[in-house]
């Protein structure tokens, strides 16, 4: 038998072997398609019960933006072994698909003469595909099965799917390796290297007469490989498989929120026929589809302060919980939602209180963590915020402490009960402009309520400002006429606040002609920059961090002192994961001389919250450990006597964890290591 056997598995032409392998991929394929496409509409019709989110814009964005997600797989690579195993799965299936599809494919075009160098290549790509995702599931078995991370929850599913998905590799390695031993032919010393792992199964297989041949491998492969084969694809394209993860991960990143990281969307009183989510058909259609698109990983999970602190708040848990909700909603006949009663809860159950519990919806601090650590970019945040909107803007009974801040705000213009301080009392003896709309600067400094009315931070405040003046910097301050951002409305779920606080702020700074505007607190720098723009207020806006870098880069500020002290830095959430703003606040430390820097273990996109973002600044921690705390141990682990910051809630959480464990740590704020380095500390530069 020529070479050519191995392809064939016989002498007879090639068409009765192959002819009716290509007739039944025809046959299967738009069967296939057909299961997909009624999977599919299954689940686009419960997604369409959701309320109907913000137009599909920038189309070509998206594309390139969720082919470098799947293809590039860089969120799923960020954890190094799971990142692997889930590698060598995907892009073992993307060969192995590759490899039959081009066989198929090239016996459809010319079926009389095989091309030999299609199907050589052809086989190794599948082999080696075949062999990637063995190793992967291999990987996958040892983790779900030995290993067993808490935040993985093992389901019939999983084992089926693995279990299926090995056997059928392996048949099909068994079935090639049959027609390799069947060929007869004197083996082609090139073989092993385009079968390497067919050709040496091959060596251990049986053969049957020429006669048995063509019959035999024909059934190897309907029975044992591509019947079950086909039985697999349509049960993971029926059914709720985990494997729909496929497809659905691919339209979740694809539809994901373009609008700016951590801006919240904005309620239009005028038009909104509800407030937040009380129910599961009150969150948007891609809030639903996100729910669908979890694949249980746990990343969120681990990554989430609350949780990792002992809180009833489980990220992973909490999405779950909703798509399970969510299920027992069906659309029937003649539209509209319908509660599916279980044995155990005849009525229907409410989503918050049921589904979500009080102590979960307020232990998020919308630090932002699930949604960075998210392979699939599932929103977690907008979809707690909803909630809470909903709690507070329909009259619900909220937390005590949520309550007296909101009405701080509402009476006050800012969430600090009892506070001696005044907006513009910080200023005196300084000589910095109050401005108006006869008096105007070129940059307004944005103070906030915790830099003005909080007494450690107005030596933050005070700080800064003396920086700008040695830089020389024509600044002012709105003073008395300053009133809060509106962040800890909106982010207990105050959203009305929030817009009255934004809109008054907003004519006040057009008032005064403001148009660059910096601020040492990100709450304030992500509502001035990236929320006002929804209400018509457009600024220049600049943390300051970033400013002092450029003034230490333009030689306007030259540090001379040396600080003999290690310093460890802490990245806000809001700064850091919310704003990408890393490197100016490690740039500033380099160049103070004789300061010493070290990183904590979890920084920058992975850095652990404070514990001071959600509005939970003014709300008490009773359950598990203190968030500041644990972060405070990971900063006291770098050996440094200072942890650094650029926050004025992260100082004030750091402050009360310090006080809490007597450590010997201190809580600066990178402005005042700054001023210490240049003399502006003592010194009046009037």
């Amino acid at each position: 038998m020529s070479p050519e056997g191995f392809w064939t598995g016989q002498n007879a032409n090639i068409t009765e072997v192959f002819l009716p392998i290509v007739t039944a991929f025809l046959v299967l394929l738009p069967v296939l398609l057909a299961l997909f496409a009624l999977g599919l509409s299954r689940r686009y019709r419960l997604w369409r019960l959701g309320r109907p989110g913000p137009p599909l814009d920038r189309v070509w964005l998206r594309l390139t933006l969720a082919l470098a997600a799947v293809f590039g797989q860089r969120r799923v690579l960020r954890e190094l072994y799971p990142g692997l195993m889930h590698f060598l799965i995907f892009w073992g299936s993307l060969l192995l698909i590759l490899g039959k599809m081009t066989r198929v494919f090239s016996l459809a075009v010319e079926m009389t003469s095989p091309p030999r160098s299609i199907f050589l290549y052809a086989s190794w790509t599948s082999e080696i595909g075949g062999a990637m995702v063995i190793l992967g599931t291999g990987m996958a078995v040892y983790r779900r099965y030995i290993a067993r991370p808490s935040r993985l929850d093992t389901k019939p599913d999983d084992t089926l799917i693995l279990l299926w998905g090995f056997l059928l590799l392996l048949s099909g390695y068994w079935v090639k390796g049959y027609r390799i031993a069947a060929s007869g032919a004197g083996i082609p010393s090139d073989w092993m290297a385009w079968a390497p792992i067919s050709f040496p199964l091959s060596q251990l297989l049986l053969t049957f007469s020429d006669e048995a041949k063509s019959e035999l491998l024909l059934w190897h492969r309907t029975l044992i490989h591509a019947l079950p084969a086909f039985l697999f694809l349509a049960y993971f394209t029926l059914s709720r498989s985990r494997l729909q993860h496929i497809w659905l991960s691919v339209l979740n990143v694809f539809f994901r929120s373009l609008r700016t990281k951590g801006a919240l969307p904005l309620i239009d009183f005028e038009t909104a026929q509800t407030y937040g989510a009380g129910g599961i058909g009150d969150f948007q259609q891609k809030q639903l589809m996100d729910l669908d698109a979890c694949t249980r990983c746990g990343r969120c999970q681990d990554n989430c302060p609350a949780h990792l602190s002992g809180k009833s708040l489980s990220p992973k848990k909490m999405i779950q919980n909703l798509k399970a909700h969510m299920m027992e909603w069906s659309f029937p006949l003649f539209g509209g939602w319908r509660s599916v009663p279980t044995p155990s809860n005849p009525a229907p159950r409410q989503l918050l209180g049921d589904i979500v519990s009080r102590e979960e919806l307020w232990d998020c601090t919308t630090c932002g963590a699930c949604e960075e650590s998210c392979p699939v970019f599932v929103e977690q945040v907008d979809k707690n915020i909803d909630m809470r909107r909903h709690q507070v803007l329909t009259g619900q009974k909220l937390l005590d402490s949520v309550q007296n801040t909101l009405r701080n705000m509402e009476i006050r213009g800012n969430p600090w009960r009892g506070t001696e301080f005044t907006r513009d009392g910080w200023t005196k003896g300084l000589q910095i402009k109050n401005l108006s709309p006869s008096c105007q600067a070129e940059w307004l400094y944005w103070v906030g309520c915790t830099g003005s009315l909080v007494e450690r931070n107005i030596q933050v405040t005070i700080a800064l400002a003396r920086i700008m003046k040695a830089a020389g910097i024509d600044f002012g301050v709105l003073g008395a006429a300053e009133v809060c951002c509106g962040d800890p409305a909106r982010r207990v779920g105050h959203e009305l606040q929030f817009q009255l606080m934004a809109k008054q702020n907003i004519e006040t700074l057009k008032s005064c002609g403001v148009k660059k505007i910096i601020t040492h607190c990100p709450h304030c720098f992500e509502s001035l920059k990236n929320e006002y723009l929804q209400l018509g207020g457009e600024f220049e806006v600049f943390h300051h961090t970033e400013m002092i870098s450029r003034w230490l880069e333009e030689n306007k500020l030259t540090p001379s002192k040396a600080i003999d002290r290690a310093v460890t830095y802490h990245d806000s959430c809001y700064l850091g994961r919310y704003n990408a703003i890393y490197d100016p606040p490690r740039k500033i430390l380099k160049k103070i001389p004789g300061l010493k820097t070290a990183e904590m273990s979890s920084s920058r996109e992975g850095s652990f919250c404070c514990g001071g973002g959600g509005g939970h600044a003014w709300m008490e921690e009773n359950t598990g450990t203190r968030i500041n705390q644990m972060r405070l141990e990971q900063a006291t682990l770098t050996n440094a006597q200072v942890i650094g910051v650029a926050c004025p809630f992260c100082l004030q959480m750091f402050e009360d964890a310090i006080k809490g464990m007597e450590s010997p740590l201190q809580a600066k704020d990178v402005a005042e290591l700054v001023a210490e380095a240049i003399h502006v500390n003592e010194s009046k530069t009037d």
